[in-house]
């Protein structure tokens, strides 16, 4: 399951370096450039509870060019891009999930939630997979695809998203901004990993057993918006609205303990040389 916070930032981490390019000129997209941010995010405990919980995350992006991107996030490269289509190849971490929220360092502010005590914990997972995208004028689409190949789940989880990127001003100060529907989706083994609640963890939990298969897991609506500062420093803002679909929103885990919606809000400050 892809930890909401690291995957905001390492998602909104990707506009400043593009506004710059429209603001300061081509220099700001191209060579090697480190990228260091900080920033407070509201995010649901879990994906699929009803329950808020604060978080202060740090991170570091590395980029050269067009090309290849790392941080906390994951490492993408661009293998292929011509006339618009892009592809490549890319390695994500899956922060798992904690059976005790508080466990996670990055957590501020939390409610008390025993909502997944007796579900136990699910390990971090290495995921590799590929991405294909297409670029004209002001939009751009993406399809995503990563595979677990080790540690808490060996599932197949994928990202599809609609982008429009346009800018504006208030007095002087551009503003960047990218806006568009998202969808999310798994097969039967990654769905199962963080939805499954077998007969041992139904007695330990007191949800209700259920087993769920592979499908759209959401589909929402994302939108950042990115103030540059200077040619160095942004300001980067966002808000993820999901409505969790299929099995995954008639998990009981959903049902008897969250929420089909789920909200995810975030500041940050971004600075880059």
């Amino acid at each position: 399951m892809k930890f909401l916070a690291s995957a905001a930032i390492g998602t909104t981490l990707l506009i400043p370096t593009a506004g710059f390019a429209q603001n300061f000129g081509d220099d700001a997209d191209s060579g090697l450039r480190f990228t260091i941010s900080a920033g407070v995010i509201s995010s649901p405990t879990f994906l699929g509870d009803d329950e808020q919980q604060i978080s202060v995350f740090p991170n570091i992006t590395l980029s050269y060019g067009n090309r290849f991107t790392a941080s906390l996030d994951g490492v993408r490269y661009t293998v292929f891009s011509q006339g618009g289509f892009s592809a490549g190849v890319v390695g994500a971490y899956d922060f798992g999930r904690d059976e005790d929220p508080d466990d996670n360092p990055f957590v501020v502010d939390s409610s008390d939630s025993t909502d997944l005590v007796g579900l136990g914990d699910i390990d971090g997972t290495i995921e590799l997979g590929g991405f294909v995208e297409y670029e004209a004028q002001q939009f751009s689409a993406r399809l995503e695809l990563r595979h677990g190949v080790d540690g808490g789940h060996d599932g197949l989880y994928g990202e599809a998203e609609l982008k429009y990127n346009g800018s504006f001003e208030i007095g002087q100060a551009p503003i960047f901004f990218s806006v568009g529907p998202v969808i999310t989706f798994g097969d039967d083994a990654y769905n199962s990993t963080f939805f499954d609640v077998s007969a041992a963890q139904s007695a330990a939990s007191g949800l209700s057993q259920f087993d769920p298969g592979g499908g759209i897991n959401s589909y929402g609506l994302h939108a950042s918006a990115v103030l540059p500062l200077s040619e160095s420093t942004s300001l980067v803002g966002f808000v993820n609205y999901d409505q969790l679909a299929g099995d995954i929103a008639d998990s009981s885990i959903v049902q008897e303990r969250g929420s089909e919606n789920q909200t995810t809000v975030g500041l940050l400050l971004s600075y880059s040389f």
